[in-house]
């Protein structure tokens, strides 16, 4: 019988139920960490713990579909709101090297966000600055980013400078802090696919635009990719909380 592990993006059915419901009509055994592991929306899960979780488990298993925003970050919702540095981040992530090292034959399907960037205001899933300051983040990161690639009209050169009056520095600063961190991991885990630590790596996009801080640094990934000659064992496409049932399915054989 064919041991998967499975780490999903969050608690939530679509991410954790799922997948158990796919491979309950197959012979797969799919082991999952209990639900007390997985945080709950904005309350990381305990990143340590669920560390030890998978040691124990990916010891025997054949294959590891695992999350790296829930196992950096502790959540897709916490990977929004977290204060790590890059060290921290990398730290989380070599946990990958160690299971690899633990069982050489163990193959690890991958998945990373992209941070979204959503065009209006709520704090709901955001930090609280996104309750007064989100579509204003959202249209800065809009303009700029076209601004990389075609001219603003008069009008969208207006909207920049208004917006850039209105977004006080250290909202910001952290928002963009943020993501650097974040954009710096997603290329790390590409260097592990390059090192074969992982198999395969998924980059599902969440609230995604034509311009904006996500669209700018999927570009910047894509190239990554295409520099470390890995694109044919990567996809990049919308669709953050199937990411899971998808990668289910690349178990069986095609």
């Amino acid at each position: 019988m064919t041991t998967v592990v499975y780490v999903p993006l969050d608690e939530r059915p679509c991410n954790f139920a799922y997948p158990q419901m796919l491979a309950s009509m197959t012979d797969i055994d799919l082991k999952v960490p209990s639900p007390s592991l997985l945080g709950q929306k904005k309350r990381p899960a305990d990143t340590k713990q669920l560390h030890q979780w998978l040691i124990k488990h990916c010891s025997s298993a054949d294959r590891l579909i695992v999350s790296l925003d829930m196992l950096i970050y502790g959540g897709i919702v916490p990977s929004r709101l977290h204060d790590l540095s890059v060290d921290e981040g990398l730290e989380r992530l070599s946990v990958l090297s160690k299971l690899k090292k633990i069982n050489p034959q163990l193959k690890i399907d991958a998945f990373h966000l992209i941070m979204r960037c959503p065009s209006y205001n709520s704090n709901d899933e955001e930090p609280d600055y996104y309750e007064t300051h989100g579509a204003d983040l959202h249209l800065y990161g809009w303009l700029t980013d076209k601004n990389t690639h075609h001219s603003l009209t008069d009008t969208e050169k207006t909207q920049l400078a208004n917006v850039q009056a209105r977004l006080p520095d250290n909202v910001l600063h952290d928002f963009t802090n943020r993501r650097r961190v974040n954009a710096t991991l997603n290329k790390e885990a590409v260097h592990l696919l390059e090192q074969d630590t992982i198999n395969y790596l998924f980059v599902p996009l969440d609230d995604h635009s034509e311009y904006g801080f996500s669209s700018q640094e999927q570009r910047e990934l894509l190239l990554h990719m295409d520099q470390l000659d890995v694109l044919e064992r990567t996809a990049i496409h919308p669709g953050a909380d199937e990411a899971g049932c998808i990668l289910f399915a690349r178990v069986f054989p095609r």
